[in-house]
């Protein structure tokens, strides 16, 4: 009990402390003196200890209004102008995002009727419903007759939604189209279309059918077609196919023969070397030979004959089919 009242006495000692030296200062006062750099008279103020503590209070305050004025209020109108230049730039960009939504829209409709036209001509048209309309076309403006603005949604993210279901209803005309292309392209490969010469090099200085035999000066019915070049040029396979014979005739020099699907065989002669063996699979444009004189010839040259079946036929029909060379592809023996 002692020891409780110890404790109030000291806490009402110390604020009663407390409020006695308020009350000193209260009773203080301060002198402020403006003394002017002339002879008038300086002005004097007194104030008391509270009056100060308000005054000083205001500078601060001022000081720290100025502060913020000067550093936070300043830097958030730049933020803000800053953000506004950007957002300005966004509209630009926006502007120049739709002009090119409009652009590829123009192309998609142009690329629509294009792949259209192709299909259509090469046999691989897009089903037609009963009523007429294209299943599956990619059309543009069926496309906006299906799709609808939700609510929010841009016209611009339509639209680009509108392309890409057009190029998804042309992924399957495209394959049709390119397995149709492959389908030509082995079929070529299989048929003796092929410039027998490397690099189309070479011209026809004898065409198939009757012509006058070069030492004889008789008439003789050729049953190919003569190229004449230089010397060592490369000799390749018109198709792919088979080696099923080589050797050399008193008449055509070093000669290879290739059988090819269809009943097609081809016979290269007067070659000067041969760099492929007897049941070598060759495909079309790999080199099996080198240009040469070798047999009966007044020059440098290949005799070139298509067969079909055990017939003979011209082989300018066929090299008309293929008119940029293959690159020459070198084979080992």
């Amino acid at each position: 009990m002692t020891r409780g009242a110890g404790i109030f006495r000291g806490f009402f000692r110390a604020v009663g402390s407390v409020f006695s030296r308020l009350a000193e200062l209260t009773r203080r006062r301060f002198t402020i003196m403006l003394i002017p750099h002339s002879e008038r008279k300086g002005l004097n103020f007194q104030l008391n200890a509270f009056v100060l503590a308000g005054i000083v209070a205001v500078l601060l305050l001022g000081m720290l209004g100025f502060f913020y004025y000067a550093t936070i209020y300043t830097g958030n109108v730049r933020l803000a102008s800053s953000r506004a230049r950007d957002l300005e730039s966004s509209e630009q960009q926006l502007d120049s995002l739709v002009n090119e939504i409009a652009e590829v829209l123009r192309v998609a409709q142009l690329f629509d009727q294009t792949l259209q036209q192709t299909a259509e001509r090469l046999g691989t048209a897009r089903e037609v419903a009963s009523d007429g309309q294209r299943i599956g076309s990619g059309d543009l403006s069926e496309i906006r007759g299906i799709q609808e603005i939700e609510p929010g949604q841009l016209p611009e993210v339509r639209e680009l939604q509108s392309v890409a279901a057009l190029l998804g209803t042309s992924v399957e005309p495209l394959s049709q189209i390119r397995s149709l292309l492959q389908e030509r392209k082995a079929l070529l490969a299989d048929l003796p279309n092929l410039w027998p010469v490397a690099g189309g090099r070479g011209r026809i200085t004898r065409r198939f059918g009757p012509n006058i035999h070069p030492i004889t000066n008789e008439w003789f019915l050729s049953r190919g077609v003569v190229i004449t070049d230089s010397l060592g040029v490369p000799v390749v396979a018109s198709a792919n196919g088979k080696v099923t014979e080589l050797g050399f005739d008193p008449n055509y020099g070093l000669y290879v023969w290739v059988r090819h699907k269809y009943g097609f065989r081809t016979r290269y002669s007067h070659l000067q070397t041969i760099t492929v063996i007897e049941g070598q699979e060759v495909f079309q444009g790999q080199r099996i030979g080198t240009l040469g004189s070798s047999g009966v010839a007044t020059s440098p040259n290949l005799d070139f004959q298509i067969w079909l079946g055990t017939d003979v036929v011209d082989p300018a029909a066929f090299l008309q089919i293929a008119h940029s060379p293959v690159r020459v592809r070198a084979s080992s023996r």
